[in-house]
């Protein structure tokens, strides 16, 4: 289902570039190819996962030869990922893809198959004067490092619903930011009209028809993306060589990449620990050495509270509610400080079990003697789950 709203959305965006004597049968949709080793690599999909609050980052699909940066999971050493252009697979090769011919860039960021501003933009330090290097096969386009040409110069751009641009940004969003200012929501970078790579004798006499294009940095807004988006770049190989009073550089041929996947954590829901034993809730005293804490962690990326049920050995039963607990934070105390509800609890062995009204949790037990400094912990026992 997926794949038919990429393709519904392209054929949207073929319609909206195609202006004046460019029909928009004259851009053939291929397929993006990549390395064989190249999985798709998961972002952080909360502001604390991308480096803590207020603290985002860039990632980098071909950083690195292929190995990529900025992903939080899904990228290993051994990824080769690349934006590989097969140009052979476009229609027009005898005419367009010729000795001579210049061909221009444009690329433009998808989240889940819309244009638009949509939470992932462009961003510092890319370039719009994309590199990009010819060969002869995708294996040597994969076995290669660098590129070792240029299209040029070009520009950013925002884009509207269909994917036009409609104003130029000057400049990217940069540094730490999390909330991309409008002004710098840049989704499409276009080679000038003037500018462009030219086929040489060379890369038609050897057939260098794999083309391997750089994909530029690009950043998310995890306070909008934050539930599985897929984060697509087209890229479209134009012809600079059309010329006229109206010549908007025509693509001939486009195809699509997948670059990321924002994470998929549950924003609901709630979580259980059991703590199964804690010598009592009392303060330390000469008679009953020990002292007991207890640590309630939020993993989850939403802000929530928890409950702490207390069960005595006698029967004696107590809770209490914690203040808020933030996203990736957790709540400390001794259970002596604890104002459990009910009467009755004191000197006796205990144990809690802890729900919350966020989606995930951990937690930690420590049971310590006030005046040796012997102590023990132990992680919270989560429910099994079943599959």
């Amino acid at each position: 289902m997926k794949k038919m709203l990429v393709l519904l959305a392209v054929v949207v965006g073929i319609f909206a570039f195609s202006t004046g004597a460019f029909a928009a049968g004259t851009i053939d949709d291929i397929t993006c190819l990549s390395c064989d080793k190249c999985t798709l690599g998961i972002l952080a999909c909360d502001v604390a996962g991308q480096g803590g609050s207020d603290a985002c980052g860039y990632f980098d699909y071909d950083y690195n030869n292929g190995q990529g940066y900025g992903y939080e999971s899904g990228r290993t050493s051994l990824s080769n990922c690349r934006a590989i252009f097969p140009i052979c697979d476009c229609a027009d090769t005898a005419t367009t893809f010729v000795a001579g011919h210049t061909i221009g860039v444009r690329m433009t960021i998808m989240v889940d198959g819309a244009y638009g501003q949509k939470g992932a933009y462009w961003s510092d330090p890319a370039d719009a004067d994309i590199e990009f290097g010819k060969y002869t096969s995708k294996t040597l386009a994969c076995s290669t490092a660098g590129y070792g040409s240029n299209f040029g110069p070009g520009t950013f751009w925002k884009t509207d619903a269909t994917g036009t641009s409609t104003t130029q940004v000057n400049t990217l969003a940069s540094g730490t930011v999390c909330a991309i200012a409008a002004g710098n929501q840049a989704t499409l970078l276009v080679t000038n009209v003037t500018a462009g790579a030219v086929i040489s004798a060379d890369d038609e006499t050897y057939k260098r028809s794999y083309w391997k294009l750089d994909v530029p940095p690009i950043r998310i807004d995890p306070n909008v993306l934050h539930n599985c988006e897929v984060i697509s770049v087209k890229i479209e190989l134009l012809d600079q060589s059309t010329g006229g009073i109206c010549a908007d550089c025509a693509a001939v041929c486009e195809c699509i990449v997948d670059v990321a996947k924002v994470c998929c954590e549950s924003v609901s829901g709630s979580a259980s620990c059991l703590y199964p034993y804690f010598s009592s809730t009392a303060a330390a005293t000469d008679e009953q050495p020990f002292w007991n804490g207890i640590v309630v962690v939020n993993t989850s990326s939403v802000a929530g509270t928890a409950t702490l049920t207390i069960y005595q050995q006698d029967g004696v039963v107590g809770s209490f509610t914690t203040p808020t607990i933030a996203a990736h934070s957790m709540y400390v105390a001794a259970l002596e400080n604890i104002a459990f509800s009910g009467t009755g609890l004191g000197d006796l062995p205990v144990y809690v079990n802890v729900t919350t009204t966020f989606p995930s949790m951990d937690g930690f037990a420590i049971v310590a003697n006030h005046w040796t400094g012997e102590s023990m912990g132990y992680l919270c026992r989560k429910p099994l789950t079943k599959g």
